[in-house]
């Protein structure tokens, strides 16, 4: 572990703390919703983020007399050697013009490797015939060496969890890249278009916190957990989300966090057995997580290197010590 002071209790002068789990499907959007009162925090809303104008409207709106943080499970930021690749300056330059010129086709996830470019690196659009689509197509199309180097720094191994999946490679249940290109075309560059702080490329929290204002921040709930204690967790299963909710009621209870009760009751169930259940679950380990750091309980552990702030982005609250060395 670092040696990172941890900041001041209430040194962010944050009063809405919001988590989003966030996919390309509606019914897995889910949103927790926490507000500052007096002794310490209230989570008043789990709910579907619902329509998403109305979402970024909702947001602008308290953006104007307050400091709203919104932390998002999905990537925000690319990859340094795909910078290079693309010929793109930094991840600002995409917030500001948005998927135009070269990177009109970003968003079209390839359906054959000889489609896969630095300007459309997404692949593939489907798992196709037993055998005919590979990792190394990707890997060899942009020039790689193998699959781990897809990830972004803060996407590799940590000492307490796996990497995270490339976003790039849209195989697989978590559908992490077509999820982090619906977040960046309905909220991130849209958000970016309102005012909203985009951290890490708008500066570290202090800075974002400056003025009232909307700040979006990248998350991994994964990594939450250890920060949280829970350990043994099957999260597709109500019943251990259930018992998992058991622990983290009583954690909210011991760091001043108040549950209210329409919320409570939801959360006891495990929040249920319906599809979308275990985001609303990871909507509320990311929001206790943010509140962690927002009451100075842990560091935002960000990186003071240009190629983090400026193109690769960070996970709130990752410690980079903690990420393992690739193996040669």
């Amino acid at each position: 572990m670092t040696s990172q002071a941890l900041p001041e209790p209430h040194k962010y002068p944050v009063n809405h703390i919001w988590h989003a789990d966030w996919s390309i499907s509606a019914t897995a959007r889910w949103v927790a919703k926490a507000r500052r009162v007096t002794g310490g925090w209230q989570i008043y809303a789990i709910e579907p983020v619902g329509m998403l104008n109305q979402f970024l409207g909702t947001l602008a709106d308290h953006g104007h007399k307050n400091t709203l943080w919104l932390g998002l499970d999905m990537p925000v930021g690319f990859a340094d050697y795909w910078h290079d690749g693309a010929n793109i300056q930094n991840f600002k330059s995409i917030l500001k013009n948005g998927l135009t010129g070269s990177l009109e086709y970003l968003s079209t996830v390839c359906e054959r490797p000889d489609q896969i470019t630095y300007h459309r690196p997404f692949y593939p659009r489907s798992s196709g015939p037993k055998g005919s689509v590979k990792r190394d197509h990707l890997v060899t199309a942009l020039g790689l060496s193998r699959f781990d180097d897809l990830h972004r720094r803060c996407e590799r191994a940590t000492n307490d969890r796996a990497a995270a999946c490339p976003s790039f490679w849209t195989l697989g249940a978590n559908q992490v890249g077509k999820g982090m290109l619906h977040g960046l075309e309905h909220l991130i560059i849209p958000g970016a278009h309102l005012g909203f702080n985009i951290w890490p490329f708008d500066g570290d929290l202090a800075t974002c916190c400056q003025h009232p204002g909307v700040t979006l921040m990248e998350t991994y709930p994964g990594e939450v957990y250890g920060w949280l204690g829970i350990s043994e967790l099957t999260k597709s299963n109500q019943k251990s989300r259930a018992k998992a909710v058991e622990f983290l009621i009583d954690f909210a209870a011991r760091n001043a966090v108040e549950i209210t009760p329409a919320v409570m009751a939801d959360c006891k169930s495990g929040f249920g057995p319906d599809q979308g259940k275990d985001d609303a679950f990871d909507a509320l380990v990311g929001v206790l997580g943010l509140i962690q750091i927002a009451d100075g309980k842990r560091p935002e552990y960000l990186p003071d290197e240009p190629t983090i702030r400026e193109r690769e982005g960070w996970i709130m609250g990752l410690d980079p010590a903690d990420i393992k060395t690739p193996k040669p």
